[in-house]
């Protein structure tokens, strides 16, 4: 029996969250309902909770989602069926825009979120349920861990920017930052048969990062990481570095660690985003690739599911803790704590 009403959180100002009882919305023919198991609390609600611009609240988060298929509206295509277990990837793609044909369905013109002046917007996966189209449903596999199902989503971002940078086996690579989406690349590209330097200030992440297959992991505030990553390759340089964390300053130290031919990923952003200098001619002798990566695309997200679905990389770890819904202040304290990883609201 699905109800008529459920409980949905809304950010309505920095620091000020709610659980709010709302009407069920009503399923349009392609759309599918999921009723949420585990929904994980990523870097992005969290800069809601700290404090956003004045118009970007009130504000329905959550897209780290995993749950079950509970209800499908007449049209919907999707493999999988009421009852079992799903993850979602709650990004729109209309198909149609000028980007989505291009291949680059990421930065489809039209996924707006929903923004309607004064109403709460958003992808609303911190619910009891949450409404999403059908291409948007991953079915996952019976008995699996819906906290790590949740993690679909940063897995596939991962996947993509990895897939974006022409490296080849043996490669010597740097990913700046130890926190979840550090360790999730650490995990992908030792998988792709690289070598991996980690950068991170923390000692206890620095440590994990060791204990997951870094060939090094160094302290970026009192180490040279130049003269470690040129001693790692034989004074060539990191054909590619990834930057997860560590703002302007990082990426700043990035440079002088590349290759010839090295690209830079700028996979995460940056708040404040401050001033970065780039030398024009360093980027033009050395032939220096630097680009950016923005969320998943389908293929990365059908990958993400696979490699959760048979064990190819783990996630368990990241999952520091587990708060029963509808405690959301409680977990949304904890997920700013810089001694968390992933925390995430469980639905009963």
């Amino acid at each position: 029996m699905i109800p008529s009403t459920m409980q949905s959180t809304i950010f309505t100002a920095p620091g000020q969250v709610e659980v709010r009882e709302i009407p069920m919305p009503l399923l349009g023919e392609r759309q599918v309902l999921v009723q949420v198991k585990v929904c994980a609390i990523c870097t992005w609600e969290q800069r809601f909770y700290k404090g956003s611009k004045p118009e970007d609240y009130p504000f329905r988060g959550g897209h780290e989602v995993s749950g079950i298929l509970a209800a499908k509206g007449a049209g919907a295509l999707c493999e999988a069926q009421i009852g079992d277990p799903v993850c979602l990837e709650i990004m729109t793609r209309c198909g149609q825009c000028y980007y989505c044909r291009r291949g680059m369905d990421n930065l489809c013109e039209r996924d707006t979120g929903g923004r309607l002046p004064g109403q709460p917007w958003g992808p609303g996966g911190m619910s009891e349920y949450v409404v999403a189209e059908d291409y948007m449903v991953y079915r996952a596999q019976e008995g699996r861990d819906f906290a790590e199902l949740a993690l679909a989503e940063p897995v596939s971002c991962v996947a993509r920017g990895i897939r974006r940078t022409p490296l080849a086996f043996g490669d010597t690579v740097v990913v700046q930052g130890a926190g979840v989406m550090g360790l999730i690349h650490l995990q992908l590209l030792i998988r792709r048969g690289l070598r991996v330097i980690v950068a991170e200030p923390d000692p206890v992440r620095r440590d994990y990062a060791a204990s997951l297959g870094a060939a090094c992991a160094v302290d970026p505030l009192n180490d040279d990481l130049v003269a470690c990553v040129h001693g790692h390759t034989g004074g060539r340089g990191a054909e590619a570095i990834f930057f997860t964390a560590g703002g302007v300053p990082a990426i700043r130290s990035a440079m002088p660690a590349l290759a010839k031919g090295g690209w830079l990923m700028l996979y995460g952003s940056v708040h404040p985003k401050g001033d970065l200098p780039i030398d024009p001619n360093d980027v033009h002798y050395r032939e220096l690739v630097i680009t950016g990566t923005f969320s998943h695309d389908k293929e990365s997200f059908r990958e993400a599911v696979a490699m959760l679905n048979d064990r190819i990389v783990e996630v368990a770890p990241f999952v520091t803790e587990r708060i029963p819904f509808p405690d959301v202040e409680h977990a949304m304290q904890r997920a700013v704590s810089p001694d968390t990883y992933r925390v995430v609201l469980a639905f009963s």
